[in-house]
């Protein structure tokens, strides 16, 4: 079962210290990786979920025509802050982004961006986005590797940033999805929340692929390619 509609809550006050490592340095990493074939791209680049905007203006800063959006309103505020992507972005719902069909070379999901919803849901979102795409266009999901989150989860973290910050994450497994609550705790105040994300293997993957019109191609290790085997999944779907 779903934990609810926790990302309404979870892209808030916090978020950026709880996933401070993914920072700008990283995205331009993870960008770099994918510019080959986005350069290629029969029409302009989508970032889906874009949050704070770290890949869009990577993506930008690289020359590529690219847009964003996100549901959350935090992260939009934040990545306006960006002079190169301030014009560049809505504030839509993954499920139902109101944008024209056909109209986009690639959408990239990035750092987890899919799997939030029931499966039925999940499934529905990946052929909305399919939909954006233009004949030969392509959809880059990156998702956790499901069998590197068993081996390797850890049930509790707790860390203390500089400012004295603490962070508390407890992680567990439900079927295939897995659930973390999280707990910031600062200068006496206490925000917590909860995320939920489906696990999907490569068998499910190319399953919901082809079922929406996109012919899985290849499937990376970790998002600039480098590696073939890391603990995450990155498919390149392309558009019939």
């Amino acid at each position: 079962a779903v934990s609810g509609d926790w990302w309404r809550d979870a892209f808030g006050a916090g978020y950026a210290e709880v996933y401070a490592h993914r920072d700008d340095a990283s995205a331009a990493a993870e960008v770099a990786g994918l510019l080959p074939r986005l350069r290629a791209a029969p029409g302009p680049v989508l970032d889906a979920g874009c949050g704070n905007g770290r890949h869009l203006a990577a993506l930008r800063q690289a020359g590529i025509a690219a847009y964003g959006f996100d549901f959350s309103r935090a992260q939009l505020e934040s990545a306006r802050e960006r002079p190169s992507i301030a014009g560049r972005l809505a504030c839509a719902d993954l499920r139902a982004p109101p944008l024209a069909d056909a109209a986009w070379g690639a959408v990239v999901l990035l750092f987890t961006g899919f799997g939030y919803f029931s499966d039925a849901e999940n499934a529905a979102t990946l052929a909305r986005l399919a939909r954006l795409l233009a004949p030969g266009g392509w959809l880059v999901v990156d998702q956790p590797d499901p069998e590197h989150v068993r081996r390797t989860l850890v049930a509790r973290s707790e860390r203390r940033l500089e400012d004295g910050t603490v962070v508390i994450e407890r992680r567990s497994l439900t079927g295939h999805r897995v659930e973390k609550e999280v707990e910031i705790v600062c200068a006496g105040a206490t925000r917590t929340w909860r995320e939920s994300v489906r696990l999907y293997d490569d068998t499910e993957m190319r399953e919901l692929a082809r079922d929406c019109g996109l012919e899985p191609v290849e499937r990376w290790g970790c998002v600039t390619g480098a590696e073939k085997s890391s603990a995450r999944h990155v498919h390149w779907l392309q558009r019939r």
